[in-house]
């Protein structure tokens, strides 16, 4: 059940109940050969119920523990929903009310692709593609003019009705040796809107990308261990982005930006453990959605203890 109130000082308190559950299953009729299908049903109290269905495949073109090692080609398709938030079914605010009419998103995805390992699986590159198909994403359109708003016109919360994604997805991994590991991967997404209603604002008329989708994103993470000492790094870069102030201030993009993490850990005896991170370590400056700065740098240092005991 969730149960929240979506505006402090409307007094309005929304609830609504929630029921799920899922199956899965796996098969291997041949030693080459791994399938898999499953379903998750959903009740709601806003949309009923829904079933959604997920099937894939995987099978071993070449099993080998050479330097050209394993090729493995999978294929998955599978359906999915994602309900209103609280805020957007329910919210009491004059300048963004809610909408309980909303129906959940819905989305149908397609992937295949290929992993080559080398040198008995201490190296591994994997290339797939993707296409998505999204009905009902929630997005906001402006609404009848009020001047108590900072815009002047309530915005609505509302279904557009047909969107898409393609692309490709790119990664590695790397074991250079038992305590030096690294990954990496990139993804090109090139999102349309399709179909959606005439008061949408014009960044969410057809042809455009979907709000806060980059084409281009992609991280890197090393870790390293020597004895009792683990250090990692990562770094993740996002492209330039389709957004909006939704204010009339002629915002209709995010810029790009790289951020990088460090953590490190170091065990002692006894099952006693020290542990540092740092995000955003060279405070860089962005904003995941417009009007929402980032964190600056920040650390956080701390110890563990593993209590364990005996049979």
């Amino acid at each position: 059940m969730e149960n929240a109130d979506p505006n402090n000082l409307s007094g309005l308190h929304a609830r609504r109940y929630n029921q799920a559950g899922f199956l899965d299953a796996r098969w291997q009729p041949l030693s080459r050969l791994t399938l898999s299908a499953g379903a998750r049903a959903e009740a709601n109290t806003n949309f009923g119920t829904r079933v959604v269905p997920r099937v894939g495949a995987i099978y071993a073109l070449r099993r080998s523990q050479d330097f050209w090692g394993d090729t493995r080609a999978r294929i998955s398709y599978g359906q999915g929903i994602e309900e209103p938030t609280i805020f957007e079914s329910f919210a009491a605010d004059p300048c963004n009310p809610g909408n309980p009419a909303l129906r959940p998103e819905r989305s149908r995805t397609l992937n295949f692709g290929i992993d080559q390992f080398f040198s008995a699986d201490r190296f591994r590159l994997s290339a797939g593609y993707f296409t998505n198909q999204f009905r009902d994403l929630i997005n906001q359109q402006v609404g009848p003019a009020d001047s108590i708003c900072f815009s002047g016109n309530e915005m609505l919360y509302f279904n557009t009705d047909l969107s898409r994604a393609r692309g490709m997805n790119w990664s590695g991994e790397a074991h250079l040796n038992h305590w030096l590991l690294l990954k990496g991967n990139y993804s090109y997404d090139d999102t349309r809107i399709l179909k959606t209603v005439s008061t949408a604002p014009a960044i969410q008329q057809p042809g455009n990308h979907l709000l806060r989708r980059p084409v281009d994103s992609g991280n890197l993470w090393h870790s390293a261990s020597f004895r009792r000492v683990n250090l990692n790094l990562a770094g993740y870069f996002t492209g330039v982005r389709t957004d909006s102030d939704f204010d009339g201030l002629g915002i209709t993009h995010n810029p790009g930006y790289a951020r990088f993490d460090f953590a490190t850990s170091y065990n002692f005896s006894g099952g006693l453990s020290f542990y540092g991170r740092v995000t955003n370590l060279l405070d860089k400056r962005y904003q995941d959605a417009v009007g929402f700065p980032s964190l600056g740098r920040d650390f956080r240092l701390g110890m563990n203890y593993h209590f364990s005991g005996r049979k």
